[in-house]
């Protein structure tokens, strides 16, 4: 019987459903202001911008550890003189003032 009923199963045509999908609404990376462009060529060569975008609210002491760790310990190539204007952008989306 258990064979049977298998025989009648892989005969039996089986109507697939096309797959319906589309990609997600594409998300800026970055919020939109001035740096904007600093922060993705200089972040995203190795973060994804959720990376970013997700971390607390750091104060721009905070994002210049960072930065500087990236610098130092993993080699980021991000130029010296850029390093302002890219706090400058990450505090002002991404930060708190500081007390």
């Amino acid at each position: 019987m258990k064979h049977t009923l298998f025989a009648v199963l892989a005969c039996t045509p089986i109507a697939i459903a096309a797959d319906e999908w589309r990609l997600p609404d594409e998300k800026p990376a970055f919020k939109s202001a001035p740096g904007a462009v600093l922060a993705q060529a200089n972040c995203m060569m190795c973060h994804s911008h959720e990376y970013i975008t997700t971390q607390p609210r750091f104060t721009r002491e905070q994002w210049k550890a960072s930065v500087t760790k990236m610098q130092q310990k993993y080699a980021a190539p991000i130029a010296p003189e850029t390093v302002d204007a890219l706090l400058d952008y990450l505090v002002r989306s991404y930060g708190k003032a500081a007390k």
